[in-house]
């Protein structure tokens, strides 16, 4: 039942963004059809490599999580894996990321089970990290600015006391359950410190993936230096809806409609549209690459190691 109301609250929210998105479209379409982009190429291309690189911190995480459930896989495998998978999420259903992974785990001895619990804790350390860079961007709007230093200091002692693995844990296996994913039992769970560290690498990361969507976004358009922090922390938490997006594949839709939504006081409702779609396309073809880096190094250690073969 709680599955099947999760669902339908998937569903109403890819209906009301998509009629949003919709509209916006409509209305926008002679300006979007003759926009002319003039990209400033070394900010794309910087744009571009930050995005990488904050997959390869995602990757990490999840190689530290595999070893944090006993099942430890070299890094190298780990990485190769992370990103040859990557486009299991645009398949509808959010099994998919872990049922690829698990064909190449299977060979270092990982169960299908753990792989599965390996994805649904990769799935809360990123709604964590987002969460927290959405509202650390929130408390800078002029609206919320006065209470910044209050802020900061709730989001901090909040952040420490559900890294205490008693809350932690007791709060994923109640996500995991609602997910229908394998719980974390006793001899699985970390410290305190393991956590914190983690936790931090996936923060890292996201910071990486929302200042790499703002520099996509100031290629091609003039933005104010000010509007930075919160645009940062769009780019993290929009990344971080698309996860909670149960109904669409990676999100298609969700984090589109939050950009445009959060450009709207900032540029004109077309060019926030135009990012909100071109910068959806970007991000596949960055990610499409880092696949097309990873399947030949995966091929050649297969021919050196042939227990990778699956």
């Amino acid at each position: 039942m709680k599955r099947n109301a999760l669902n339908l609250l998937s569903l109403i929210l890819f209906i009301a963004v998509a009629y949003f998105l919709g509209n916006e479209l409509v209305a926008s379409w002679e300006k979007i059809s003759t926009y002319e982009f003039n990209f400033d190429l070394p900010l794309l291309s910087l744009a571009s490599l930050l995005y990488a690189l904050s997959f390869f911190g995602l990757g990490f995480g999840w190689h530290l999580i595999l070893q944090d459930l006993h099942y430890p896989i070299p890094m190298l495998e780990a990485m190769l894996y992370f990103f040859i998978t990557q486009p299991c999420k645009y398949i509808p259903g959010k099994i998919w990321l872990a049922v690829g992974r698990g064909k190449f785990c299977r060979r270092h001895g990982v169960p299908h089970s753990v792989t599965f619990l390996t994805t649904g804790l990769e799935g809360v350390m990123e709604i964590l990290a987002g969460t927290y860079i959405g509202l650390l961007g929130l408390i800078y709007t002029p609206l919320l600015h006065r209470f910044s230093r209050i802020g900061i200091g709730l989001i901090l002692i909040a952040g420490f006391l559900l890294l205490i693995p008693k809350i932690f844990y007791f709060c994923v296996n109640t996500y995991l359950k609602l997910v229908k994913r394998p719980l974390i039992v006793r001899s699985q769970q970390v410290s305190f410190g393991r956590l914190l560290s983690l936790q931090l690498i996936y923060i890292v990361a996201l910071l990486g993936i929302g200042l790499s969507q703002v520099l996509f976004l100031k290629s091609f358009v003039a933005i104010p230096l000010g509007a930075l922090p919160v645009l940062i922390s769009i780019g993290a938490f929009s990344y971080v809806a698309s996860i909670l997006a149960f109904f669409t594949p990676s999100g298609l839709g969700v984090r589109e409609g939050i950009w445009v939504f959060a450009l709207r006081s900032l540029v004109r409702p077309h060019i926030a549209l135009i990012f909100a779609l071109v910068s959806r396309l970007w991000t596949i073809i960055v990610e499409a690459l880092l696949v097309s880096i990873a399947l030949p190094i995966y091929w050649l250690r297969r021919k050196k190691l042939p227990h990778l073969d699956i």
